[in-house]
């Protein structure tokens, strides 16, 4: 799992790409989200386009970074899942908690709006 950061509007994207898969992974990406969030970034979108893998462990720190930021009224998005991703999303529910861009497009053109 490789992360990069990038800024749009008011909003810290973390570029996410490979599986996430492992304990490790999980615990990287939640510590990466943290150290956003303790230095006030409080709308962060996460890029799912290039995730090819989740588990529960990812979906955990998922629900954990939509809590966090929501106590700070913050906000967590979603953008770009591909098909595999998005239909774990659903089963799981976190698409009826958490905003998902289904495309890169209408992310930046919901940016663009604000």
């Amino acid at each position: 799992m490789d992360l990069n950061t990038r800024e749009k509007s008011d909003f810290k994207i973390v570029d996410i790409s490979g599986k996430i898969n492992r304990l490790k992974d999980s615990i990287v990406l939640k510590s990466f989200v943290n150290g956003l969030i303790e230095k006030n970034h409080l709308h962060i979108a996460l890029d799912l386009e290039n995730v090819t893998y989740l588990d529960s462990g990812a979906l955990n720190v998922l629900i954990y970074c939509h809590n966090m930021l929501s106590q700070k009224h913050g906000q967590l998005v979603l953008i770009a899942p591909n098909e595999y991703v998005q239909d774990v999303l659903e089963v799981v529910g976190l698409d009826k908690l958490v905003k998902i861009y289904f495309s890169k497009e209408n992310f930046d053109n919901d940016q663009a709006g604000t």
